[in-house]
């Protein structure tokens, strides 16, 4: 993971996964969201925390609030690695019931 963000690639986690970059310093400074529970605030201390959004992405960091957020994550995701286009087509085609 380190590796990665250090060499400009894109680094995602969803949920709690984030500690693990707050752990590795890689959030320090920057916005982001995990699962919102206050037993972790002391893992994001070095991270401005958006406890509203569902994702965030700053930089080549993308974080998402929680499993119940996985859709909007995964699309950033697509739209990150894809552009625009290919996120609005996968979400067009998106059926939740």
């Amino acid at each position: 993971i380190r590796f990665a963000f250090d060499n400009g690639k894109y680094v995602a986690a969803l949920c709690a996964a984030r500690t693990i970059l707050s752990e590795l310093h890689i959030t320090d400074g920057l916005e982001g969201v995990c699962y919102p529970e206050q037993c972790l605030d002391g893992q994001m201390q070095a991270s401005r925390f958006r406890p509203e959004a569902a994702v965030v992405q700053d930089g080549t960091v993308i974080t998402g609030a929680s499993a119940g957020c996985a859709i909007p994550f995964a699309l950033a995701l697509v739209q990150a690695l894809r552009g625009e286009e290919a996120a609005q087509a996968v979400a067009s085609q998106i059926v939740i019931r």
